[in-house]
């Protein structure tokens, strides 16, 4: 049996598969009731505005960073595991109708977005950096990784080819990912 999706859920999934094709202002709450078939007043209980639901998008892919990330920066561990572990999520998050990352999403609208938001993407992508640099740092003192420069910078260049290669992988095929993950291994001089 299956699980049953919370109408809060349905309300937050139906809005990010809306915002990445349309982007923040694409959409209404009529666009996320009527395939739902629920009434706007239920999504209103839920998120009063637009920007009450924006963040809990941007909250909801937070918690999943923080859960999927919390283990290895409280222990340590392989830091390979924890690369290839970013890389499963992101193929995951693409092949279930989520191509373009959050942050990315965002940036369509960037301008328009209040303060709060912007404050709430801003945290979400510097704690992404944090994440992958300490993952690097690991990586690099434990002999897994080999590369040039200081591994923030690294961390901001990785972040950055995903994205990327998540929206061409869009156009693309998946196969396109896949060849982006092989580059990021090869840049951090990893041999299979």
């Amino acid at each position: 049996m299956s699980p049953v999706c919370s109408t809060r859920d349905q309300i937050i999934d139906k809005a990010f598969e809306l915002m990445l094709q349309r982007g923040m202002n694409g959409f209404s709450y009529r666009d996320i009731s009527e395939p739902l078939g629920v009434a706007n007043a239920a999504i209103h209980y839920h998120f009063p505005n637009k920007t009450d639901l924006i963040r809990a998008l941007i909250d909801e892919n937070h918690q999943i960073l923080r859960r999927s990330t919390s283990e290895f920066m409280a222990y340590g561990g392989d830091a390979r595991t924890q690369l290839e572990g970013l890389f499963e999520f992101t193929m995951k998050q693409c092949q279930c109708g989520r191509p373009i990352c959050m942050v990315g999403a965002l940036a369509i609208d960037y301008d328009e977005l209040s303060d709060d938001i912007k404050e709430a993407n801003n945290r979400f992508m510097k704690d992404s950096v944090t994440w992958l640099d300490r993952v690097l740092k690991v990586g690099r003192e434990q002999k897994e990784f080999r590369f040039n420069g200081d591994s923030e910078s690294k961390a901001r260049s990785i972040l950055a080819m995903i994205q990327g290669a998540r929206q061409m992988a869009r156009v693309n095929g998946m196969d396109y990912l896949e060849v982006i993950f092989g580059q990021i291994r090869t840049d951090l001089g990893i041999s299979d």
